[in-house]
């Protein structure tokens, strides 16, 4: 009979230990995982994404001159949807351009 009470008490103390070290280290997880900001090397990632999502703007208003500069050029351009085509990626560009800025600016904030 004693030793079914000390294996009881045992076992309870085990368990309230056991939940009582979990919410500490939940408590903890969250904690800094609220108070951390952006690592440098993230934000160098995210700066050079930037850049070559511009670099790609740029190249499609390059292409776009050229094409418009020639008679021909723009004709086959026309007939084969890339102007159609060229206006969906700028705008696909630009909306992920302004997703990565407010991300970014998400964290100047806190």
């Amino acid at each position: 009979m004693r030793n079914h009470v000390f294996l009881n008490i045992i076992f309870v103390v085990g368990l309230v230990f056991t939940a009582t070290s979990q919410e500490s280290k939940s408590l903890k997880t969250t904690q800094h995982q609220t108070s951390s900001a952006l690592a440098p090397e993230k934000v160098e990632e995210i700066q050079n994404k930037i850049a070559r999502i511009e670099s790609h703007l740029q190249a499609i208003e390059t292409k776009r001159a050229h094409v418009l500069s020639s008679e021909s050029e723009t004709q086959l351009a026309i007939e084969s949807g890339w102007f159609a085509s060229m206006v969906e990626i700028q705008e696909q560009l630009i909306t992920k351009k302004a997703e990565l800025i407010n991300y970014l600016n998400s964290f100047d904030d806190e």
